[in-house]
């Protein structure tokens, strides 16, 4: 807008400039005019500017929203639904009425906004708004997006302020990824997976089709001395509720997606269930009277103790564990996918609710990630692969590397997901050897990393509070190398999720 004002104003100030005869206070009075109205018009565009910055966010976030209506939505609703959302998304109050513009062609919506910012001091000299727009085009039909977040819940996550941190920016992550979610509620699932060195899938599962109480021969050596024994049956027998963990299938179905079926029993899932270990000191879980008949391993897989109630109680002091037979299982159960209609709750209840507790198997957990996003068995609520406009992604992190500890007592390691050492469910946790075991691990994850990209499934990983160079297999599992993320510093994850989030809209608008 040109400023008529000092056009009029031009000629009396040269004549005011050609007399010779005053003084220069009058020149000084005259010239305040300009001067301040100068500083008003500079306050004034500087709040336009600002308005104008408020004014392109929320058309943007109103482009992505109206990207997921389906394309055969009626000008009339693009114009309502763009007028609604703009409405909501432009907060700065200098700007005046919004009036929207919605175009669709060649795939592509454009929405452009126009509006203005009411002059103040600058209004003396007849300019009283000033006029802002701003305009955004993105691709009609935006990719859905089905995430799983694959969060480290161990012990050492309790350390440093680590996971109310990462609740924060999981949380925070999820709001950004909502906010151009639109109507359609199935734009955007989420499902969030706890995990230690064993998973909580949740207890209401326990007569699911897929669930088997009792240790496939498959499976390898079982920890009870009968074999067939039913879990299930035990739980109920110590007056104790399954609390929702369960084992590794044995491989190779520990890092493959088969559906479980009764008829090929390895692919069935099985109740954790942390035995009676021996009375005799260097033990961990000792919650039953086992006399002293037979080997250690006898007594402790006798089933016959477990006909009566547990006698112990409280915790252990070694590991932390509650003791009986979900000692480790104190873990949040995961969430399956759930979808935007209630604006993330669920996702954010879960999120909230997590606690750290025991060692690390990021197999296991990623293996029960991808669960809930392949269309298959037990869950099957993912999409079917490659399906157009679908992306199916995973957000891993972990504070540490893949752990299963040595022990001194005669069952060499602590109860968990993959059992006890001895029992060999993965090729090499059987070593006396730290190292060994721990590689072992590693090497399953990197087969499961390779299964679960060879379905296009996008991987970020994220290793936060550790020095040193982080193991291969966490580096090598993110899809690219610029997916892996190593925050050595807690304080900074906020920022590098919120870049993850950043990295998965902008694939929102490639695909």
């Amino acid at each position: 807008m040109r400023n008529t004002w000092f056009k009029g104003f031009a000629p009396t100030l040269r004549g005011f400039l050609r007399d010779r005869s005053g003084a220069l206070s009058p020149i000084f009075g005259l010239m305040i005019i300009p001067l301040t109205v100068g500083a008003g018009m500079a306050i004034d565009v500087g709040r336009a500017v600002s308005a104008r910055h408020d004014l392109q966010d929320a058309v943007d976030a109103t482009a992505l929203s109206l990207a997921h209506l389906p394309t055969s939505t009626s000008q009339a609703t693009l114009n309502a639904d763009a007028a609604t959302w703009l409405g909501a998304e432009a907060t700065d109050k200098n700007l005046g009425p919004i009036s929207a513009n919605v175009t669709a062609a060649n795939g592509q919506l454009t929405v452009s906004a126009g509006s203005t910012v009411a002059t103040t001091i600058a209004a003396v000299a007849g300019v009283t708004s000033i006029p802002v727009s701003a305009s955004s085009t993105v691709k009609w039909g935006l990719s859905h997006v089905e995430l799983a977040l694959v969060l480290d819940n161990t012990g050492s996550m309790s350390a440093s302020n680590k996971l109310p941190t990462l609740v924060s920016a999981a949380s925070s992550l999820v709001d950004t990824l909502s906010t151009t979610a639109g109507t359609d509620p199935t734009s955007l699932k989420i499902s969030v997976v706890p995990f230690s060195m064993t998973v909580n899938v949740g207890s209401t599962y326990q007569t699911a089709n897929w669930m088997t109480g009792s240790l496939p021969s498959t499976y390898g050596s079982d920890i009870f001395t009968t074999a067939g024994t039913d879990r299930f049956s035990l739980f109920t027998q110590l007056h104790q509720t399954w609390g929702g963990c369960v084992e590794s299938r044995p491989a190779p179905y520990d890092v493959q997606e088969d559906a479980p079926v009764s008829t090929t029993p390895a692919t069935m899932f099985v109740p954790y269930f942390a035995p009676d270990e021996p009375d005799t000191n260097g033990f961990y879980n000792s919650y039953l009277a086992d006399g002293n008949t037979g080997t250690w391993q006898q007594r402790q897989g006798a089933t016959a103790k477990y006909a009566t109630a547990i006698n112990k109680t409280g915790t252990n002091s070694s590991t932390g564990y509650a003791y009986g037979p979900n000692a480790g299982c104190a873990l949040t159960p995961l969430l399956r996918l759930t979808d935007n209609t209630n604006h993330m709750a669920e996702v954010k209840s879960t999120l909230n609710s997590m606690v750290a507790i025991g060692d690390t198997n990021i197999p296991m957990g990623l293996m029960w990630g991808w669960h809930t996003l392949t269309p298959n068995a037990p869950f099957a609520d993912g999409a079917p692969y490659n399906t157009k406009g679908i992306m199916k992604i995973v957000v891993l992190l972990t504070d540490g590397a893949n752990q299963n500890t040595v022990n001194n007592n005669s069952d060499a390691s602590y109860y968990s997901g993959d059992g006890y050492s001895w029992q060999n469910r993965v090729s090499g946790l059987n070593s006396s050897n730290q190292t060994t075991r721990d590689s072992a691990l590693d090497a399953r994850m990197t087969l499961l990393c390779n299964n679960m990209k060879a379905q296009n499934i996008i991987i970020y990983t994220v290793r936060i509070d550790v020095s040193g160079t982080a193991p291969a297999a966490l580096k090598n599992c993110a899809t690219n190398a610029n997916d892996f993320f190593d925050v050595p510093n807690v304080p900074d994850l906020p920022g590098v999720f919120a870049n993850i989030a950043g990295a998965i809209g902008q694939l929102r608008i490639a695909q």
